[in-house]
């Protein structure tokens, strides 16, 4: 029974004594690191959510750009709220900056005869409020339009598109800038391009 005893007690000894384990002051110094670590990400998260806000709007964009184009492109006919198919000449996504700090952009589908840009003749598809996904991030800017808003019209069956402002100008290519609404210097750019390409930058 003695000799088990101190065989238990080998077992346990520090490192100090036989050169194996951690020591009281390498578990503390871990144990700060981590609570460092931790106090870092904690104050940081408001400005990692906002940046991550922004980064999801400006895709979420780009996507619905991508959709719209998609659902042009294969000719998809507007259904409206009472289930009836209505002729249209192609779908668009428009964009107006009515008011600083604009959070809204509207899903249309352009009604025939079309002149390939939002009026109020158009179906409503959608408004997508930026507000309610996203808090804290606007549309900060339209660049390349002339005017403070833009149509981004897509038309079957050839693939054209139509970039245009209210007045009916037409540009080859459009920057929509969404940007962090106390900071607007921390920003992700949604190029647009008559030959139909879009990018997220």
């Amino acid at each position: 029974m003695f000799e088990y005893n101190n065989n238990l007690k080998s077992n346990i000894r520090w490192r100090g004594e036989s050169g194996a384990g951690f020591t009281i002051i390498e578990v503390l110094i871990v144990i700060a690191i981590i609570m460092l670590f931790s106090i870092v990400l904690i104050s940081n998260f408001p400005e990692f959510k906002l940046q991550s806000s922004l980064s999801r709007t400006a895709y979420k964009f780009g996507q619905d750009l991508r959709k719209v184009q998609a659902d042009a492109f294969s000719s998809a006919p507007y259904v409206d709220a009472n289930g009836v198919s209505q002729p249209i000449e192609g779908y668009g996504i428009y964009v107006g900056l009515d008011d600083p700090g604009q959070k809204k952009y509207i899903v249309y589908a352009d009604k025939m005869p079309g002149n390939q840009r939002y009026d109020t003749e158009d179906y409503l598809v959608a408004t997508v409020d930026i507000a309610l996904d996203e808090p804290g991030i606007v549309i900060q800017n339209i660049l390349n339009s002339v005017g403070n808003s833009v149509s981004i019209n897509f038309t079957p069956p050839n693939p054209l598109t139509k970039i245009s402002n209210s007045l009916g100008g037409e540009t080859s290519r459009v920057d929509i800038i969404f940007a962090q609404e106390n900071d607007i210097s921390k920003n992700k750019t949604v190029s647009i391009h008559s030959s139909g390409l879009i990018e997220v930058k």
